[in-house]
C-alpha cells in the first residue's frame, strides 16, 4: 500500500503507536498449575486436602447421577480412581491393579467379585487408620442390583476415610 491509501493514524487520535505494540501482550496470562490448584477441586488439578490424604471427596449422589447419565462411562472412570486412591492411601494394606479392577466390571460375575474386593480394600484402608467404619461386601453387591446404589454406598465410605485423620505415631 502507498501512503495515500493508509488512514491517518496518530497517537493523539486515540490509536496506538506501532512501536509500543511489541511490548504489549494481546493475550491474557494463562493460569499456571500452581494457581489452578489453589482455585479449588474443579480447576486444572484437584486440590489435595490439608491432612495429606490422596483421595478426593466426591458427592455420592453426583457420582451416581453421572454414572447413569453417561451410560456407565463415568462409573468406570470413578471405579479406576477410587481403586487407585485406595492403593495410594494405604500401600501396605491395599494391593490392587486399578486397570484390572475396571476390566472386571465389564465381565458378568467378575464385576460382583471385584465389587466385593473393593469393599475389602476399603475396609483395609479404614483399618490402617484405626477407623471404626466398615464396608459390607454384601451390601455393595446388593447395591449393584438396586439402581446402581453401590456408587453411593462406596463413595460415602470413601468420604469418611478421607476425613479420618491417621493416628499419631
Amino acid at each position: 500500500m502507498t501512503e495515500s491509501n493508509q488512514p491517518n493514524a496518530s497517537p493523539e487520535a486515540g490509536e496506538h503507536d506501532v512501536s509500543s505494540l511489541s511490548s504489549v501482550s494481546p493475550v491474557a496470562p494463562v493460569a499456571t498449575k500452581a494457581k489452578a490448584a489453589a482455585v479449588g477441586r474443579h480447576a486444572y488439578r484437584p486440590a489435595q486436602p490439608e491432612s495429606g490424604t490422596v483421595g478426593q471427596t466426591r458427592d455420592a449422589w453426583a457420582v451416581w447421577l453421572l454414572s447413569i447419565l453417561t451410560l456407565g462411562i463415568y462409573y468406570l472412570v470413578w471405579y479406576y480412581k477410587i481403586n487407585r486412591e485406595l492403593q495410594l492411601f494405604a500401600p501396605d494394606a491395599v494391593t490392587v491393579r486399578p486397570g484390572l479392577a475396571v476390566l472386571a466390571q465389564l465381565v458378568p460375575i467378575l464385576n460382583l467379585v471385584s465389587l466385593a474386593r473393593t469393599a475389602g480394600r476399603l475396609n483395609a484402608a479404614h483399618a490402617s487408620v484405626v477407623s471404626p467404619v466398615r464396608v459390607s461386601a454384601g451390601i455393595t453387591i446388593l447395591g449393584a442390583f438396586w439402581y446402581a446404589s453401590q456408587t453411593r454406598y462406596l463413595q460415602r465410605r470413601l468420604n469418611t476415610l478421607w476425613e479420618t485423620k491417621p493416628p499419631p505415631g
